[in-house]
């Protein structure tokens, strides 16, 4: 009988070791799934829109970065690899930045008669553009991105006697993830740039009137999007193997499914739903295996003809 229960105990500690484990493997996933999503959020509470193109200039981004590397290690003598992947990253955000802001700035205001599903045409206009520009800027030879640490050893975790692992790149990309995350949001609440993204999304007019220069709002909106993005699309490639312009077409649909389910009226309600939505995915994957997409794509339409909001929305009165 104490067989058994011995046996019966250690399956059920194995069983929640794995659980756990699979949360463990989905915290860097869910992390750049919330920069990607707070790149969209940011755009939409802004300018009104979604920003289709983000995905495309994130990959160009990473593009950037397969390109700088080796530039970097060959210039600088002894330079580390991580060193240069670095210096890389920065490279690229910057980039990515600078298309943000040239998007806003130079194409969408530009643009007679603009609305917002006019803006959305623009930017899958930009999809189609930038698709055919990378490989004619950067080749069709396969690049691929250095990891930032050996994947040859994991960093483990002790949590109540069960042993859990996560490699060390998805380890330091999740920590860098959280601190970007934290620097943005704490922006929003503290500076003035993010009183006037807020003062942008309640009313646009308003804040207009109160001497907030939303169109300096806006396009720093779409900048620093187009950064998010580029370090996104930096975290994740190494994971991705060969570069192609479809890299994060993936990360870009559960980016605004994630927003969907979370709500668009809020800043934190889409990160929740950035977390939810790979989560539920490992889960269900787990206990169904190939029908993990099919489930996962029908709990979330669930959720939204229950609450088309989305989880953390709120509905928006307007006074007439």
């Amino acid at each position: 009988m104490s067989g058994q229960q011995t046996s019966f105990n250690g399956g059920f500690i194995m069983t929640i070791e794995s659980l756990l484990q699979l949360f463990v493997n989905g915290l860097s996933e869910s992390f750049i799934l919330m920069l990607a999503t707070m790149g969209i959020v940011i755009i939409f509470k802004t300018s009104y829109t979604t920003n289709f193109s983000q995905g495309m200039i994130a990959a160009f981004a990473a593009f950037v970065v397969a390109t700088l590397v080796p530039i970097f290690i060959n210039m600088i003598p002894g330079i580390q690899t991580v060193t240069a992947l670095i210096l890389s990253v920065f490279c690229a955000v910057i980039v990515a930045f600078l298309m943000g802001l040239f998007i806003d700035t130079m194409i969408l205001r530009k643009a007679k008669f603009i609305h917002s599903a006019g803006k959305q045409i623009i930017t899958m206009g930009l999809v189609l553009i930038l698709s055919g520009v990378i490989p004619l800027i950067f080749g069709v030879i396969p690049m691929t991105i250095p990891f930032l640490a050996d994947t040859s050893t994991a960093k483990v975790f002790s949590f109540f006697g069960m042993r859990l692992s996560m490699s060390y790149h998805n380890y330091y990309a999740s920590i860098i993830a959280f601190v970007v995350l934290t620097i943005v949001f704490l922006s929003l609440r503290f500076t003035k740039w993010g009183l006037g993204v807020r003062a942008t999304a309640s009313n646009e007019i308003v804040a207009n009137m109160m001497g907030v220069n939303t169109r300096l709002i806006t396009a720093m909106s779409w900048a620093i999007a187009g950064g998010l993005g580029a370090l996104a699309a930096s975290l994740y490639a190494p994971n991705a193997g060969s570069l192609t312009p479809a890299l994060m077409n993936t990360i870009q649909v559960d980016a605004f499914l994630a927003s969907v389910l979370g709500g668009f009226t809020s800043f934190y309600g889409p990160l929740v739903g950035a977390v939810l939505l790979p989560m539920t995915n490992i889960y269900v994957k787990y206990f169904y295996g190939l029908w993990s997409k099919v489930i996962v794509y029908s709990l979330l339409l669930i959720v939204v003809l229950i609450k088309p909001i989305g989880l953390f929305g709120k509905r928006i009165a307007k006074k007439v």
